[in-house]
């Protein structure tokens, strides 16, 4: 294993810790971080369905976090690192905020930004995103979809 992988397991373990505590507090089984020179920015975990807050995605909540602690609205260099793949919205964040990876556990192919019919996440359709988020998927799979069964 290499460590670049190492380092990407440290990072999605993290978002399963937040994933299930989302689920402790009755929420969709969601975490996010976003990490920008080995070090994470930002944290996120699901806030829906028992939150009023629209964006209470742990995607969006990871990004909005990093921002702040950074004081960029724009992470170029950085990661994100979710147990699941990001919406439509999340997406739209993610390219809004110049983010160059993504690295996801399960796929999402309903709604998702890299492997749904409108795959925000990948367009290079639109000038103003260029370039293309990297999107990788399926990192610690099985161990996201037991917290999802649960």
């Amino acid at each position: 294993m290499s460590e670049g992988t190492q380092g990407h397991e440290r990072f999605m373990r993290r978002c399963i810790e937040l994933a299930r505590k989302a689920r402790q507090q009755g929420n969709t089984p969601v975490g996010s971080v976003v990490v920008l020179d080995g070090e994470i920015m930002g944290e996120g975990m699901e806030q829906l369905p028992t939150s009023l807050v629209l964006t209470g995605y742990a995607e969006a909540l990871a990004c909005q976090h990093a921002v702040e602690k950074t004081g960029s609205r724009f992470l170029r260099e950085a990661t994100l690192y979710s147990t699941a793949e990001p919406c439509f919205m999340c997406s739209y964040i993610i390219r809004q905020a110049e983010i160059g990876k993504v690295v996801y556990a399960i796929e999402t192919p309903l709604i998702g930004g890299a492997t749904s019919a409108f795959p925000i996440l990948a367009t290079i359709e639109l000038n103003a995103w260029k370039p293309a988020v990297l999107a990788i998927g399926g990192l610690l799979a099985r161990e996201v979809l037991q917290i999802r069964r649960a």
